[in-house]
């Protein structure tokens, strides 16, 4: 197991590898993390390779400061310490597009259900309240047509 970069800026990311044999082939290895704003991490590659290897990649949240423990739950347990420092680049000047990420499914950090891609972004209010606006005005329309209809 090696991590290539256990100390990085809110503007990188670290890969955290596993040799072939580490885990079962092409097994769905759970990965969760805590440290600060974790919620708000990036973790993508969570599945096995034929030869029971495993690279997985992590970005910290773009908020993101201290010590962040990415913990692996496969056939064989472990965790990995990465620590994110605010260096050269500060949160707001480093972009976190999701392409910054290797290549492969953005995982959840949360467990079961109905799962999105973390890409450290946010739901605005204005648009949860710009969708529901909308939802009671189509339903307005909806019965007005409808009593138009009843009257002709």
């Amino acid at each position: 197991m090696s991590v290539d970069q256990p100390i990085i800026d809110t503007c990188e990311v670290s890969t955290v590898a596993f040799g072939a044999g580490y885990f079962q082939p092409s097994e769905n290895v759970g990965v969760s993390v805590s440290g600060l704003d974790a919620g708000d991490s990036a973790v993508s590659g969570n599945t096995a390779a034929a030869d029971g290897s495993l690279v997985v990649t992590y970005r910290p949240p773009s908020d993101g400061q201290g010590s962040y423990a990415l913990a692996f739950d496969g056939s064989r347990s472990y965790t990995a310490t990465i620590t994110v420092s605010q260096g050269h680049d500060a949160a707001a000047s480093c972009e976190h597009d999701p392409a910054a990420v290797a290549s492969g499914t953005e995982l959840p950090l949360t467990g079961g259900g109905l799962e999105l891609a973390l890409t450290g972004g946010s739901v605005s209010p204005w648009l949860i309240g710009g969708g529901a606006a909308a939802l009671v005005a189509g339903g307005a329309l909806v019965a007005t047509g409808i009593t138009r209809r009843k009257r002709a």
